[in-house]
């Protein structure tokens, strides 16, 4: 999410310090513990702890409570389940704040996408 398309309030990365993370379907993946300039620790229980490192440019939206992921938690754990922080990665765009909302439903996406890109006609499939 480049931040020149963030309309509305923002947050910087810097005060989101132990924040409850949440994914796209709405399960709890843990507590934001390290920020690294482009991807930020999750951690998650007390005992036998699970820790793992995300990019920020996967953040949605902060709704005052939680942080909002663009995936849902198979994906997430399919992808970034390990432990210690990646190598710097020139492809991945510093993101310095995130979006601010209201509420954010589980589920659902927080821009709008265009549904004509999703689907296509099916005489145009061969």
């Amino acid at each position: 999410m480049p931040e020149e398309n963030i309309t509305g309030p923002t947050i910087l990365w810097t005060d989101l310090g132990d924040v409850e993370v949440k994914s796209n379907d709405g399960k709890k993946l843990g507590k934001i513990k390290k920020i690294s300039q482009n991807h930020f620790r999750v951690e998650k229980g007390s005992i036998g702890k699970k820790s793992f490192w995300m990019p920020k440019n996967l953040a949605d939206a902060y709704d005052g409570d939680y942080l909002w992921l663009n995936n849902n938690e198979e994906e997430i754990h399919d992808k970034f389940l390990y432990g210690e922080e990646p190598s710097v990665d020139e492809k991945i765009t510093p993101v310095e704040r995130i979006k601010v909302v209201n509420e954010r439903m589980k589920g659902v996406p927080t821009e709008k996408q265009d549904s004509s890109e999703r689907y296509k006609n099916i005489r145009d499939l061969k």
